[in-house]
């Protein structure tokens, strides 16, 4: 018996792993008592957490894209102006070594290409005609290369001599002028002289909006420089960065680069609009996702209180066998821990799943949506791409977690007040 004695493990014992142990045992014995119910709570999170997980990577993944369709067209991800431009835009308020200053720019690892611009108000005339426009001088290798504009090229080609000039196709109805036809430009030069250009249509572009149509004009950027009297110097150079994303982060490595009369923005302040307009969308789809939470969470705790009330007798039982009430609340919460386990789990694999396919396969946009957009910045891609992340994926279930326990709990917190033998007599 000594010996028996002698071995016996006297360590004390977790009588709290113990309890929570039997406590999530019997948890989920209770969970498939009464298979329908919990089943049915199940779908209610499994498509909640589907629709605004799914949802969630679908909408932002749409408006990464409806960002760079804006952007790589004209305005570019970022831009370096002179500092009193965006307010101005006056032709003596340009960027100094223009050249120097764009190669510091590309050696940023976040920046792709520093395209530069010279943009100058002209006017245009042909015979009796003649109508206000805008100048622009860009490279055109830089251009074409890593923006979209000159996709939209209806007629001709880019300007290949220094007289070259591509129009838009309605400054080219108003003209009343097509490919090859000559077209005067008379405007100001820096230092006040008269700028004035013989230059020959190579080009007509359609860019769909009707701005750019009716009064942008491009050549070549040495043409520009020379016939405004810039020398090495230009109103914008304008970014395109390796990811969108980081404009931010981006925006403030160009800042530290430039001297105190540049400034560079990104493209929430080049396109304001078009930022807004994300942001109202994103607000209302994150309240929408919002209420459909709270709708289905409502349900949930509607539904524990009516567990609880079928079980009122049994839970009377356990008290009365000296269980104490908050135990009973604990194997509650582990019951609704249980079954938004199961939940999460199924929409967690279907969200992976769907995402994963729209990754790769994409949204088909219809052609008519571009009819509906006509006129402004951007046209809509063929397909449109979710943007996958393991924090939208498990975000929703995770928010559920949070939610599904406090719902348990406001179900369930009448049993701190039962009698055991009132409960026991309940039918």
């Amino acid at each position: 018996m000594a010996e028996a004695l002698s071995h016996t493990d006297d360590r004390p014992r977790s009588v709290v792993s113990y309890s929570v142990g039997m406590l999530w045992l019997v948890a989920w014995r209770n969970i498939f008592r009464n298979k329908r119910r919990t089943w049915l709570t199940v779908t209610a999170i499994v498509f909640s957490c589907f629709l605004v997980s799914g949802l969630r990577s679908y909408q932002v993944g749409m408006y990464k894209q409806l960002a760079e369709i804006s952007t790589e067209q004209y305005p570019g991800h970022a831009d370096v102006i002179h500092v009193d431009y965006e307010d101005d835009q006056k032709l003596e308020q340009t960027i100094l070594g223009a050249t120097e200053l764009m190669r510091s720019i590309e050696e940023i690892p976040m920046v792709e290409v520093a395209a530069p611009r010279v943009m100058a108000t002209a006017l245009f005339s042909v015979d009796e005609r003649s109508f206000g426009g805008m100048l622009l001088g860009v490279d055109f290798a830089k251009e074409t290369d890593h923006f979209t504009f000159f996709n939209a090229l209806g007629e001709g080609v880019l300007p290949v001599d220094e007289n070259d000039v591509v129009v838009g196709e309605v400054m080219a109805r108003n003209l009343g002028i097509g490919v090859g036809d000559e077209i005067v430009v008379l405007g100001s030069q820096k230092e006040g002289g008269i700028a004035a250009l013989v230059l020959s249509v190579s080009g007509i572009f359609a860019s769909g909006n009707i701005q750019y149509d009716r009064a942008f004009t491009f050549v070549r950027l040495s043409t520009a420089q020379e016939e405004f009297g810039l020398g090495d110097e230009v109103h914008a150079l304008t970014l395109i960065l390796m990811d969108i994303d980081y404009v931010d982060q981006a925006v403030a490595m160009v800042s530290e680069v430039l001297p105190d009369d540049r400034v560079v923005r990104g493209w929430p302040d080049i396109v304001p609009e078009i930022y807004q307009g994300i942001q109202a969308d994103d607000i209302g789809g994150l309240a929408m996702m919002a209420l459909i939470m709270l709708l289905t969470l409502f349900s949930i705790a509607n539904t524990f209180s009516m567990m609880v009330f079928e079980r009122t007798r049994e839970f009377g039982m356990l008290l009365s066998l000296g269980m104490r009430p908050w135990a009973i609340v604990r194997q509650v919460q582990f019951e609704a821990m249980g079954i938004w386990l199961i939940g999460s789990v199924i929409a967690t694999v279907l969200n992976v799943g769907v995402t994963y396919l729209g990754v790769t396969v994409g949204v088909p946009i219809p052609a008519e949506v571009n009819e509906m957009v006509k006129g402004y910045y951007f046209v809509f891609p063929e397909r449109f791409y979710p943007a996958f992340s393991w924090g939208s994926v498990v975000a929703a279930p995770l928010i559920f977690l949070v939610g599904i326990q406090i719902a348990a709990f406001l179900g369930s917190i009448k049993i701190l007040w039962l009698e055991p033998v009132a409960a026991m007599r309940s039918d």
